[in-house]
C-alpha cells in the first residue's frame, strides 16, 4: 500500500543525518524536515498494515557531492513477516521490472559502460567481496590490531592521531575503499559489520555483523535494507 507521512516533524528521526530546522508560527515551536520516513513507516507496520512504501522527498542540511544531494527522492518499503533476503529479491525484481517495462530490456548504457539488470544479481558477503578484490580476509582477524595490520598491507592508510577503529570499523573502511569502485554490474552486499549497523538483526552464530544489505550498481550504493 502506497502512503503519505509527514514531512514536517517534531524530532528529527529516522536516520543519522543532519536536518534542516524550520519553525511553525501557529504553534510557535521548531520543527524538522525529515530525513527520512522510517519511523511513522515502522508505526504503520506496527499499526497492522502489513506492506507499506512512500515515495518522497528527503532533506538532509549536510556536505554535497557527486553522490549526495540536500534534498533527495526515495522509495522507502516495509514488510512483516519477510527478512533482509525477502527485501533483496524485491528489490532485484522491482528494478529489473521497471527497467523492462520502461525501456523494453534489462541492458542500459551509463558513462560509456554497460549494465545488465537482469536476472541473477551477484550476492556476496562484505568479507567475501573484500577478499575477491584484495585477497585481504579479514574473516581471519580477530582484533582490531590484526584488522589494522591486514588493511595495511593492502594499502589503507591511518591517520596517527586520530581515534582508533574498531575491527568491525575497518572492515568496512577497506570495503568502501578498495572494493565498491570495482561494483560496476548490480550486486548485493551483505552481513555488514554491527558497529555501522547498530538498528539492524545480528546473526545469531556471529553477532559481530547483521542482517543487514545495500545494492550497488555503476560504483554507487543504490539502496539499503535489513
Amino acid at each position: 500500500m502506497e502512503v503519505e507521512t509527514p514531512i514536517l516533524n517534531t524530532i528529527p528521526g529516522g536516520a543519522a543525518a543532519r536536518p534542516f530546522i524550520t519553525h511553525h508560527n501557529t504553534l510557535d515551536i521548531d520543527m524538522y524536515m525529515r530525513i527520512a520516513p522510517e519511523l511513522y513507516l515502522k508505526r504503520l507496520i506496527v499499526g497492522g498494515f502489513e506492506k507499506v512504501y512512500e515515495m518522497g522527498r528527503l532533506f538532509r542540511n549536510e556536505g554535497m557531492d557527486v553522490k549526495h544531494n540536500p534534498e533527495f527522492t526515495t522509495i522507502e518499503i516495509y514488510e512483516a513477516y519477510t527478512d533482509y533476503v525477502g527485501m533483496m529479491n524485491l528489490t532485484e525484481n522491482l528494478i529489473r521490472h521497471v527497467a523492462e517495462t520502461v525501456l523494453g530490456t534489462t541492458k542500459i548504457t551509463y558513462q560509456g559502460e554497460e549494465v545488465d539488470l537482469g536476472s541473477p544479481w551477484e550476492r556476496m558477503t562484505m568479507l567475501e567481496s573484500i577478499k575477491k578484490y584484495t585477497g585481504a580476509d579479514f574473516a581471519a582477524t580477530k582484533t582490531a590490531e590484526e584488522a589494522e595490520a591486514l588493511a595495511k598491507s593492502i594499502g589503507i592508510e591511518f591517520e596517527e592521531d586520530a581515534p582508533k577503529l574498531s575491527r568491525g570499523e575497518i572492515i568496512s573502511l577497506a570495503f568502501e575503499e578498495k572494493v565498491e569502485e570495482q561494483l560496476v554490474q548490480p550486486t548485493f552486499i551483505y552481513e555488514y559489520p554491527v558497529e555501522i549497523s547498530p538498528l539492524a538483526k545480528r546473526y545469531a552464530d556471529n553477532p559481530d555483523f547483521t542482517e543487514r544489505f545495500e545494492v550497488f550498481i555503476t560504483r554507487r550504493e543504490f539502496g539499503n535494507a535489513f
